[in-house]
């Protein structure tokens, strides 16, 4: 964990699979090791270019989910739990990283791809906030391809 940081490795993982999966991974490594499993926190903290994916299609295609995930571990995972920019910053610059795509791609600013979301709430307001948000439209290459109904 120490050299992840120098060593620019790109971490990936699917935060839909970090409580789901830790049943899997209880029985497989034993109790002791099982809060070890996806170290978000911990990778961060290293220097670690953190990547998160969806899984998809063996998991849902469902960013909030995800991030809902990754920021309410699991009370036995709640120290790998990451702070809601962290998670999504590892949702967007982070994977554009790792997809070596962070030139057009990963942060809003002039000349990068217009690719995002518009949510119902301002998720950074709280705990309460982040679970009611909804999309309420997105924008993909400057062009709104949905919008949602009122």
């Amino acid at each position: 964990m120490s050299r992840i940081g120098t060593l620019g490795i790109a971490a990936t993982m699917l935060p839909l699979d970090m409580n789901g999966g830790l049943l899997t991974w209880t029985k497989l490594a034993g109790p002791d090791r099982a809060p070890l499993g996806w170290p978000a926190r911990s990778l961060t903290a290293a220097g670690a270019h953190l990547a998160f994916g969806s899984g998809w299609p063996r998991l849902p295609l469902d960013p909030l989910a995800a991030l809902r995930a990754v920021v309410k571990r699991s009370e036995i995972q709640a120290p790998e739990a990451l702070k809601l920019k962290s998670a999504i910053n590892a949702w967007t610059s982070g994977a554009a990283w790792a997809s070596y795509d962070e030139h057009r791609k990963g942060t809003i600013k002039a000349g990068m791809l217009a690719d995002l979301v518009i949510l119902s709430t301002d998720i950074f307001s709280g705990a309460k906030a982040l679970d009611a948000a909804e999309v309420t439209m997105t924008i993909f290459d400057g062009k709104i391809v949905y919008r949602r109904p009122s």
